[in-house]
């Protein structure tokens, strides 16, 4: 006769980052972003052709590197000014790459659907957006 181990998940206690701390977090992120993206643009319209192609390229790796290189670390430099950190839904910190590169997807898919994968944060129990859900992902309180 065979026996079945059950093994119950223990629930954390986590201290969830309230919304206006994420989205004050996100705008320092996006002027950060939008800082090197704009002088990528600059220089792409001003060399023109299939070299400012490459350097619109470039932007774009830049951004998803950044993306998941921070996420991937725990925290994005507007996460550190605000003082919360990204955790796994297992509590592992950091999350680590893969799941920093899942959560980068996840935004891009919140944004796509009019931000709604955003907005979503607004009405979830835990305080996760859609990218939150796809990565297992928690934005918590440092």
């Amino acid at each position: 006769m065979e026996t079945e181990t059950i093994v119950e998940k223990e629930e954390m206690a986590l201290d969830l980052a309230g919304s206006g701390s994420r989205l004050v977090s996100y705008v320092i992120d996006g002027i950060i972003l939008g800082v090197i993206g704009w002088i990528f643009n600059y220089v792409s319209m001003s060399v023109g052709g299939s070299v400012g192609s490459i350097i619109a390229f470039l932007a774009v790796f830049i951004y998803v590197v950044y993306s998941t290189y921070f996420f991937g670390n725990g925290q994005t430099p507007g996460m550190m000014v605000m003082n919360i950190k990204l955790i796994g839904t297992d509590g592992a910190y950091p999350v680590g790459y893969g799941k920093g590169f899942l959560r980068w997807i996840g935004m891009i898919i919140s944004t796509v659907v009019i931000f709604i994968g955003f907005l979503w944060i607004l009405i979830d129990k835990k305080n996760q957006g859609w990218h939150d859900k796809i990565a297992g992902t928690y934005v918590v309180n440092k």
